[in-house]
């Protein structure tokens, strides 16, 4: 028979795994930065090697739609790390003896709505790269690596998650007032 894993060894594996999700997406959005800076030096700074994503054609074009773009990129980025970074607290804060609080609840909704916004800024800058794409200012890896469909599942999903917790702290204060 094989042993059972412990809730908390899992835990703390989820942990590990949400703390490196985070420092990758904050590696991420520092490199667009990085890279957004270095661009005024060196024209060649403005391929991203990590995604393979070269915007010096359209920096060339219009710089205007260039910072919109690096922007835009940031700002997703920073949101994801920022998702990853509220699940860290997330885990580090449950307790398993009583997990049903107002700060994971809080915590919950908190990633629910950056889901939310991530869905939106990423469908706004999938309609972006669109619209450039079809104007032959950027490549097409751009528009796909902005696809954002299944950030407003998740989104949706971890809202009604959220709301069970909600009800669970509600359920357990309850239940501390009838003991």
């Amino acid at each position: 028979m094989k042993p059972k894993i412990k809730t908390e060894t899992v835990l703390t594996i989820l942990k590990i795994l949400a703390w490196i999700a985070f420092f990758g997406f904050a590696i991420q959005t520092t490199m667009y930065i990085i890279s957004y800076i270095i661009s005024f030096i060196n024209p060649k700074g403005t391929w991203f090697a990590f995604d393979n994503l070269n915007l010096y054609g359209l920096k060339e074009q219009n710089f205007l739609k260039y910072t919109l773009t690096v922007v835009l990129l940031v700002v997703l980025t920073a949101l994801k790390a920022n998702i990853w970074y509220q699940a860290t607290r997330i885990i580090q804060n449950i307790k398993i003896q009583s997990p049903f609080t107002m700060e994971i609840t809080r915590r919950l909704e908190k990633i629910s709505y950056f889901l939310l916004y991530i869905w939106i800024l990423g469908y706004i800058g999938s309609t972006f790269s669109f619209w450039l794409t079809n104007q032959n200012e950027i490549a097409k890896s751009l528009h796909e690596g902005l696809s954002s469909k299944e950030f407003l599942f998740m989104a949706g999903l971890l809202f009604i998650v959220s709301q069970i917790f909600k009800r669970g702290v509600e359920l357990q204060s309850e239940n501390d007032l009838t003991v």
